[in-house]
């Protein structure tokens, strides 16, 4: 799968999602000083699936009608060890399951809600 990770999406993260297979690049790399705006375009320009800890994503399509990519993942808790986190990513990686939506890893449980549909 293609992905972007945010800025706060850390580099071993990035590195053990590459290791899986995944095409991964980091946003820090590619947008450099960039704003939510100018990641979340880059995401849909390369048609890469974003993953960030950053809740303004969700604002950004929900609230304001921005194109999104082709799925969101927000991690929404914060493990002991940051590795923690790639076992629950992993599984939602695959892109049917997420595809046209965002996707919350939540502290006990995830959830799916489907992009807004644009008239």
């Amino acid at each position: 799968m293609k992905l972007i990770c945010d800025a706060n999406i850390g580099r071993r993260i990035a590195l053990a999602l590459a290791a899986e297979g995944h095409d991964v690049v980091r946003s820090t790399e590619v947008v450099p000083d960039g704003s939510d705006t100018d990641v979340l375009a880059y995401a849909v320009a390369t048609d890469r699936a974003l993953i960030t800890c950053d809740r303004d994503f969700g604002e950004l399509i929900f609230r304001y009608g921005a194109t999104p990519p082709p799925a969101i993942i927000y991690v929404r808790f914060e493990p002991e060890d940051v590795l923690d986190i790639i076992p629950r990513l992993i599984p939602l990686l695959d892109f049917d399951r997420v595809k046209g939506h965002m996707a919350v890893l939540g502290a006990e449980h995830d959830r799916h809600t489907p992009f807004p549909e644009k008239s």
